[in-house]
């Protein structure tokens, strides 16, 4: 609906609001949003107000485990990209397993790119990239 908007809660951090959803699928993670979204859950308020403009009816969803730190982690990992000589949107070689909050590479494609070498340094900084973005978030 287009006059509503999805809050995001992460299980792995007992429901807490992440994100706010649009209804075309933009996500907002910035503190305004976040925030009032938080209040619109505890005050039970029927509006949420957008700090980019416009008010929003609201439900909730519960995301997948580790999805909160994977969007945080490649928003992170975007700066690193250069360091392998890789372009953002070879981020979409980097997935994780919700099940286990493990990374999963495309190997084949990361290693056409990167070489056997650079691909295995890729996967351990990527690696430890990831564990501190969960340690943090």
């Amino acid at each position: 609906m287009e006059n509503t908007v999805t809050f995001l809660l992460n299980p792995l951090k007992n429901n807490r609001v992440w994100a706010v959803m649009t209804y075309d699928g933009e996500l907002m993670y910035d503190i305004m949003s976040v925030k009032r979204a938080e209040f619109c859950i505890a005050e039970n308020e029927q509006y949420w107000l957008n700090p980019f403009g416009g008010s929003f009816q609201w439900e909730t969803k519960v995301s997948k485990p580790y999805e909160a730190e994977f969007v945080l982690f490649k928003r992170e990992a975007q700066q690193y990209m250069c360091v392998f000589d890789l372009d953002i949107a070879d981020l979409q070689y980097v997935d994780y397993a919700p099940t286990s909050g493990e990374l999963v590479f495309d190997e084949a494609e990361l290693s056409r790119k990167l070489g056997h070498a650079q691909l295995e340094e890729f996967k351990r900084f990527m690696g430890e990239l990831w564990e501190y973005v969960k340690e943090s978030s």
